[in-house]
């Protein structure tokens, strides 16, 4: 049913019970993260519900009404989330987020939120049309339990009264993420944390289409995301610095995918610079397929050249002088 990444430590199957209205039906599901430099098929391991202790200020999330673009890696003292609710099924109302019984952020169809949480066990569910009750908050039925350093994607159940989340691949999610808009995000849950991303924080991605390397092939949204990080950019205090990568998949050799790689950031950079950011505070490098995002080994010739999106493109990350 699956097969095993024998690159990986963690790459162990567990039970996710998964409660429907029928009753409890166990479930075998890999939560995957197949995020640069991580093994494939890392597993969230989800059972019953028990009290998941955390104690903090809660933080403020920024991404509500923007565009996903693909998530970056995250330090080892953390573990990302990306959570979210599919387009075309029926109107249920709103989802709301839950982690460790505090409000975390509502979603709609076609909504996303990505939040960080120390490593270990939590209450991560969603329920839809929970109000005015909100029975999902005061009665979970799981929890989870999360690796430092990884990153897991969760769709939404849009079930009522379902609060527990269907696993997926990157790529299953990725396939259906681009395009989605973060969703209301009030944060209440104190054990949400701000991501710390590996090379700094993440200004956003642009994608390009195969082979492309110019304006005209930077995918759908692109340009208005550059625009938002030039606003960004400029509003950054003194001694901040940009760092500007190049990524391609990887189709073709070594050689070209590295000289690829260069031109896109290349290209981000010059448009940076036609909205006002300063040459001086920028930088440029390229990985070539180094770093990819997704592992798309395996898939046929269609499905991997749309799996391999989230690979061609250029990651902007922020790095300030007080270690933002």
């Amino acid at each position: 049913m699956f097969r095993e990444n024998k690159g990986s430590k963690v790459n162990k199957l567990t039970t996710l019970l998964r409660v429907s209205a029928a009753g409890a039906i166990p479930a075998l599901l890999a939560f995957s993260v197949t995020a640069a430099g991580v093994p494939a098929n890392d597993v969230m391991e989800i059972s019953s519900t028990e009290e998941a202790a955390t104690a903090a200020a809660p933080v403020v999330l920024t991404h509500t009404g923007t565009q996903y673009v693909p998530v970056s890696r995250v330090s080892e003292s953390l573990a990302q989330v990306v959570f979210y609710r599919t387009t075309g099924g029926a109107d249920v109302g709103v989802s709301n987020v839950y982690i460790d019984r505090e409000f975390q952020g509502a979603l709609r169809n076609g909504e996303f939120t990505v939040f960080c949480v120390e490593p270990g066990k939590h209450i991560i569910e969603a329920y839809a049309d929970d109000a005015p009750n909100y029975s999902g908050k005061e009665t979970p039925k799981s929890i989870a339990r999360l690796n430092g350093g990884k990153t897991y994607f969760i769709e939404a159940n849009q079930v009522p009264g379902v609060g527990t989340p269907i696993a997926v691949t990157r790529t299953q999610a990725e396939s259906k993420l681009f395009g989605y808009k973060g969703g209301a995000t009030i944060n209440r849950a104190s054990a949400v944390r701000a991501c710390d991303y590996i090379g700094g924080s993440p200004l956003g991605n642009v994608l390009f289409s195969f082979a492309g390397k110019k304006v005209s092939d930077i995918e759908a949204g692109g340009v208005e995301i550059v625009q938002n990080m030039a606003n960004h950019i400029n509003g950054l205090p003194a001694g901040s610095n940009v760092n500007i990568v190049g990524h391609a998949d990887p189709v073709g050799n070594a050689s070209f995918n590295q000289k690829l790689s260069v031109q896109r950031a290349e290209t981000v950079k010059k448009m940076l610079i036609s909205y006002g950011v300063s040459p001086s505070v920028l930088s440029v490098s390229g990985q070539g397929a180094n770093n990819p995002t997704v592992d798309c080994t395996g898939l046929p010739n269609n499905e991997r050249n749309f799996c391999n999106r989230a690979n061609r493109r250029v990651d902007t990350m922020i790095q300030t002088g007080n270690g933002y």
